[in-house]
């Protein structure tokens, strides 16, 4: 009975992996990863933090713009 437990644990960990990486397939998704990849790459090149989030968040807001601009 418990390895039935942990079979249906397993189950439902791949079932919720598997949501998030849907919404990483969304546009909001992929800003978002690309932000904290950004962020991540620029902390440990050297920056500081207050420096890494602004240059990360432009960036992020800048592709977000691009990704779901309305069209006309």
């Amino acid at each position: 009975m418990a390895l039935l437990a942990r079979f249906l644990q397993l189950l439902r960990f791949l079932e919720e992996s598997l949501a998030f990486l849907d919404f990483l397939a969304t546009p909001l998704g992929q800003i978002a990863s690309l932000g904290i990849l950004i962020y991540g790459g620029l902390v440990v090149v050297g920056s500081d933090a207050s420096t890494a989030a602004t240059l990360a968040g432009s960036v992020a807001l800048g592709l977000s713009c691009l990704l779901t601009r309305p069209r006309f």
